[in-house]
């Protein structure tokens, strides 16, 4: 693994352990008012299903590098080297065209319907400063979790390409590559 993908891959679990974190300690105080107090935070289920949403998108890199995304391997296996790197290339590229297409069209939806400000940190905002409350960030900032995530995945996809192709170069197969640790998704 390069340096670079090394400190991305430590900055995102950091990243994804504090979503967890705020969305268990949401979950939690949620509980706690609801059973303890009788009462209810009105956000808090809003706010967690936002926390998930973008944890869901970011962990997808993860979960693709693990081998966990439904893949067809079968056919790559039982085939010679060559048409097996062949294959994981062609494979490859259109998972990538599909990301980007996600990314693109994601985007798209994400300035079209995110104008409204996001319900649960309006309510927040409201009991924290009352009449004199700030706008709180629009649902665009919700809807942008797909096309990040899908686009961080098509970046993964294509280092992922890149070795299929030095592969091919230096005489390797794809089991090759998979043995290696830190290996690629097949």
């Amino acid at each position: 693994m390069t340096a670079i993908h090394r400190i991305f891959r430590t900055g995102l679990k950091a990243l994804l352990v504090a979503l967890m974190v705020t969305l268990l300690t949401v979950m939690t105080a949620q509980v706690i008012m609801r059973y303890g107090f009788n009462s209810s935070l009105l956000w808090s289920e809003e706010l967690c299903r936002y926390l998930l949403i973008w944890a869901s998108f970011l962990a997808m890199i993860f979960a693709y590098e693990r081998g966990e995304i439904a893949a067809l391997s079968i056919l790559a296996n039982a085939l010679p080297r060559v048409p097996a790197l062949m294959l994981a290339i062609l494979g490859g590229m259109l998972s990538v065209a599909m990301c980007v297409a996600l990314a693109y069209y994601g985007y798209i939806y994400a300035q079209l319907a995110g104008s409204q400000p996001i319900p649960a940190l309006t309510f927040i905002l409201e009991d924290l400063f009352g009449a004199a409350a700030p706008e709180a960030p629009h649902v665009f900032w919700i809807y942008v979790a797909l096309p990040l995530g899908m686009s961080l995945l098509g970046l993964r996809i294509v280092a992922d390409i890149v070795q299929y192709l030095r592969a091919w170069a230096n005489g390797q197969s794809l089991q090759d590559l998979a043995s290696h640790e830190g290996g690629l998704a097949l």
